[in-house]
C-alpha cells in the first residue's frame, strides 16, 4: 500500500467515526441552513488577467509524510504574514494524521480574514466532507482526480457548486485531466508531485497545460520554490501557484512570497 492509499483508508476512518457524531442528515441540513456565502471568491480572486502578476495561494503547512514536521509556528501569525505580503489565497491543510492540520485552522483563518479565500486541502472522497467544508467557511475545496471515479469527480464537484464553493481539481497525468474536463472543472491544478512516488517534476506543468482546453485557470502545484520556476510559468500562461514548504521554511515568509509573486 503506498502512502496515497494510507492516507485515504486512515481518511475512510476519521469519517465513519464522525458519522457516528454527527449524521449525514445532520451534517447536510447544517451545511444547507449555513448562511455564509463564499460566491466562489476562489475563482475570481486567482484568475489572472493579461499583464497581471501571477496569482500566489499560500498555504498552512505543518508536516509532510515525507518530511515530517516542516516548522513549529503559529498559525494565526503566519496568516497574517501572507495576508500583509500580498497572497491572494490560503490554502489550508486540515488532514490530521500525515500533514498534522486541523480542520479549525479554517475557520479561525477565515474569522480572522474575511475577504481573503481559503481552500480546503484535504482528502475528499465523500459527500459529507464537502458539507463539512461548507461549515468550516470554506471558499473552495480540493479534489484529487487520482482517488476519485469520473462520476465521483462529477458529483461532489457539482455538488460543491452548488454550494457557492470552487473546487481545485488536482490532476497528475492525462488520465486525471480526463475525469476534471469530465467534471466540468473550470480551475485544474496540475500537480508536479507524483502522490504515490512522491517524486518532484516541474516538467508536469508544462507537459499536461498544453492538453488542457483554453478558458480553465490553471495553477501549478508543487516544487516552486524560487524566481525562474515562476517566470517560466508566466511564460506558459499559468494562472496562479500554490506554495507551502518553500514558504514556511524561509527564514522571511514575507520576502519569499514577494519574490515568488512578483518575479
Amino acid at each position: 500500500m503506498n502512502i496515497l492509499q494510507r492516507i485515504v483508508e486512515r481518511k475512510k476512518l476519521r469519517i465513519t467515526e464522525q458519522k457516528k457524531v454527527l449524521s449525514f442528515e445532520d451534517i447536510k441540513k447544517k451545511a444547507l441552513a449555513f448562511g455564509n456565502k463564499s460566491d466562489y471568491l476562489f475563482y475570481k480572486k486567482i484568475k489572472r488577467l493579461p499583464h497581471e502578476p501571477i496569482k500566489l495561494i499560500a498555504e498552512i503547512k505543518k508536516a509532510s509524510p515525507l518530511k515530517g514536521i516542516l516548522k513549529e509556528y503559529d498559525i494565526e501569525e503566519m496568516a497574517n504574514i501572507y495576508v500583509s505580503s500580498g497572497a491572494d489565497a490560503i490554502s489550508v491543510i486540515t488532514e490530521e494524521d500525515f500533514f498534522l492540520g486541523n480542520p479549525q485552522f479554517l475557520v479561525t483563518i477565515k474569522k480572522n480574514h474575511p475577504h481573503i479565500p481559503v481552500l480546503r486541502k484535504d482528502f475528499i472522497f465523500d459527500e459529507y466532507q464537502v458539507y463539512e467544508s461548507k461549515l468550516l467557511h470554506s471558499d473552495a475545496i480540493l479534489l484529487i482526480a487520482s482517488i476519485l471515479t469520473k462520476e465521483q469527480c462529477k458529483t461532489l464537484y457539482e455538488l460543491t457548486k452548488s454550494l457557492g464553493m470552487d473546487v481545485l481539481f488536482e490532476i497528475h497525468d492525462e488520465e486525471d485531466l480526463d475525469k476534471s474536463l469530465f467534471a466540468g472543472a473550470d480551475i485544474i491544478g496540475i500537480n508536479n508531485r507524483n502522490l504515490k512516488t512522491l517524486q518532484i517534476d516541474i516538467n508536469t506543468t508544462f507537459k499536461l497545460k498544453k492538453l488542457i482546453p483554453e478558458g480553465k485557470v490553471i495553477v501549478s502545484e508543487s516544487g516552486i520554490s524560487g524566481k525562474s520556476h515562476v517566470q517560466e510559468l508566466i511564460k506558459q500562461g499559468v494562472d496562479a501557484i500554490l506554495v507551502g514548504t518553500s514558504i514556511v521554511l524561509s527564514d522571511n515568509p514575507a520576502e519569499k512570497i514577494k519574490e515568488l509573486k512578483f518575479s
